[in-house]
């Protein structure tokens, strides 16, 4: 490809980067995960309350650690939860059923952008997620063990021979700066991949991972909050503006389709569609729509879903799979990006949940194939789509939403404030509820409190870290095809 078709793409692509993403769409794919329905999936007040201490906008999994952290802090705050759809129904309860972090591929891109500390920190960060998980998990007893939250061994396949080379020489330097994860992590050439029921790729590299039911998991925390009384869960109803309020004790509105709510705190928890309440993110934080399955295997295909998920890494892309615990052995089979080169891609900036990605679907149908050795004669049961949301470096938001970002007046921080946390880059679950606990901590004055483990710095929403981030940038970043990637 030459280099004036490569600028004359990138500026088409980054067009759409730079769309307001609106607000979800009303019927959505159905995703195998939310059926049956959770019982609260379409509560909502028979009016929507008039004032509340805390207004948090998405029912996923980021704003129900907010509001879940926020009581377990103060609990007597009154929170209100909008959500356009049903509760849960975005790309929580829509995605992979991963909990999986990949330090090793992450991290040398991690450190030579921003140093060996900050590369630490987020690292340790991502990893503390599935003990984090499972704790939460089995704090729930046997309700919580319908989430299906459990630890199991990630094996990552490359099938491509310079992304082979590639991924040897970042776990060596990952573990140079880990080396107590070297009991846990090992790296397997072709000639032992037979071990692993893989065919066709280069090698693997095996370690600790995580898997789950996210949206019965998240439904389960999110039912015991709505018992509490404090939180009130408005569903089908679209948050439409964010503006400053003249009262003192309620220094914000939001407006939403039913009504408007006086607030002291508002937390935009949109994730791909943040920069519909956020114009000044356009370009910045933007979406992907991502595309998942689920797909029956032969009788002779491995029942593995109880102790292993899977990555098949290509030249260009990669996919992700988990399998159910379950005697079907059905695999939960994502991914498919840019399987036919940019050009043909009409995910990026695509926030249509509706409909389906075909150039997804024609890679994931052919994958259990080309990397099992039993994969042969599996097929497609269930296929759905759901919206990501990538930042322009990689990173997420989370942090207080200053004047300049909203084009709104900062009241008094003592009387409240606006917030953000968004941004997951397609690694959610090994972000989204830490990052939850840090907000609450920051948002009731108690920041002090997470700094040994939160990388506060790394995922602020400063003004000169903004002003960095533009569609070409992320795109030369996320796509690699004009220059070096990015730490994204």
């Amino acid at each position: 490809m030459g280099d004036s078709r490569d600028t004359t793409m990138l500026h088409k692509l980054a067009a759409r980067l730079g769309r307001d993403p609106g607000t979800p769409v009303e019927s959505p794919t159905e995703s195998f995960w939310q059926v049956p329905r959770h019982s609260f999936a379409d509560r909502q007040s028979a009016s929507l309350p008039t004032e509340t201490d805390v207004v948090i906008i998405g029912s996923g999994i980021t704003g129900i650690s907010i509001a879940q952290h926020l009581l377990r802090l103060q609990s007597s705050l009154k929170i209100t939860m909008l959500e356009a759809r049903s509760a849960i129904s975005g790309a929580t309860g829509r995605n992979g059923g991963h909990i999986k972090a990949v330090p090793w591929a992450d991290y040398y891109a991690l450190k030579k952008a921003m140093g060996k500390e900050s590369a630490m920190k987020v690292t340790r960060f991502r990893m503390a997620h599935l003990d984090t998980l499972v704790d939460e998990a089995a704090a729930l007893g046997e309700a919580g063990k319908v989430g299906l939250v459990r630890r199991v061994e990630g094996v990552s396949a490359v099938f491509d021979e310079e992304a082979w080379k590639a991924a040897k020489t970042k776990l060596q330097a990952w573990l140079e700066d880990f080396p107590e994860e070297r009991e846990r992590w090992s790296m397997h050439e072709r000639e032992e991949l037979k071990n692993f029921g893989i065919v066709n790729a280069c090698g693997c590299i095996k370690g600790p991972s995580g898997a789950a039911w996210p949206y019965r998991f998240l439904g389960v925390i999110l039912s015991k909050l709505l018992e509490t009384g404090q939180v009130s869960l408005e569903t089908h109803t679209t948050a439409k503006e964010i503006r400053r309020s003249q009262a003192s004790s309620y220094p914000y509105e939001v407006v939403t389709s039913r009504d408007t709510i006086a607030c002291r705190h508002v937390i935009n928890c949109t994730n791909g569609f943040a920069a519909h309440l956020l114009p000044y993110l356009k370009g910045k934080l933007w979406p992907l729509r991502g595309q998942m399955t689920v797909q029956s295997v032969p009788q002779n295909f491995p029942r593995l879903g109880a102790s292993r998920s899977w990555s098949t890494m290509w030249a260009q892309g990669f996919d992700y799979i988990t399998q159910s615990p379950g005697d079907d052995g059905s695999l939960y089979l994502g991914g498919g990006f840019f399987q036919g080169g940019p050009e043909k891609d009409d995910d990026l900036g695509n926030t249509d949940d509706s409909q389906l990605s075909a150039q997804c679907l024609e890679h994931l149908e052919g994958v259990a194939a080309k990397a099992f050795a039993h994969g042969e004669g599996t097929t497609i049961d269930k296929k759905w789509t759901g919206i990501m949301g990538f930042t322009g470096d990689g990173f997420p938001l989370v942090d207080r939403v200053h004047s300049f970002l909203s084009g709104r007046e900062e009241p008094d921080p003592e009387a409240g404030g606006e917030w953000i946390a968004a941004g997951w880059d397609g690694y959610g679950m090994v972000h989204c509820w830490l990052a939850g606990k840090a907000l609450a901590h920051i948002v009731l004055g108690r920041e002090d409190e997470i700094l040994d483990w939160f990388p506060r710095e790394e995922f602020s929403c400063t003004q000169q870290r903004l002003e960095k981030m533009s569609p070409e940038g992320a795109l030369n970043g996320f796509l690699g095809f004009l220059g070096e990637p990015s730490a994204a």
